[in-house]
């Protein structure tokens, strides 16, 4: 006989829910900025922090105009209710993750060698700004294959923890 377990006693059972927000093709980044500012002030994310993420949100949205194809959607995850921001991402109609994986990434450094003009050159062709959406995000980023809702077949999104890094308070 099965007992049922009662829901406060079950954390990781908490319902979930997202917010999409296609974006415009132009200022793409602007609106991504501000609307996850109005998230997280609602959500009573402290100003400073909210700066670094909303940074890291245009960032992710200029790299979508530049590199990739619209449609261009933002996406939150919410936790229990609209009030518990978790996860951002942006998403468009662009399959190829290309280097972006790598690039989101630690930097690796120099190396042992103490290359640093390697490391330069490397990061002359891109990816700067991947590096600092990790940085932001004290690494937690991620890109992977999702569909936008307005457009058919395959896309990517690259999101971010909107959760404060462990160890932060």
């Amino acid at each position: 006989m099965r007992t049922a377990i009662p829901q406060t006693a079950r954390p990781w059972c908490t319902p979930w829910s997202a917010r999409i927000w296609r974006l415009p093709r132009r200022r793409t980044e602007h609106r991504a900025r501000s609307i996850l500012r109005e998230v997280l002030a609602r959500a009573g994310v402290p100003d400073a922090r909210s700066a670094e993420l909303e940074l890291v949100a245009a960032e992710l949205a200029a790299n979508g105009v530049r590199h990739a194809r619209p449609p261009y959607e933002l996406r939150v995850l919410f936790a229990g209710s609209t009030r518990h921001p978790v996860w951002c991402e942006l998403a468009d109609s662009a399959p190829s993750l290309g280097r972006v994986p790598e690039l989101l990434g630690a930097p690796s450094g120099p190396g042992p060698g103490g290359d640093r003009d390697a490391l330069i050159a490397t990061l002359a062709l891109g990816g700067r700004g991947l590096a600092l959406v990790h940085g932001l995000t004290a690494g937690r980023c991620a890109a992977y294959p999702t569909i936008t809702c307005t457009a058919p077949g395959l896309g990517k999104a690259v999101g971010f923890s909107l959760l404060e890094p462990p160890g932060v308070r």
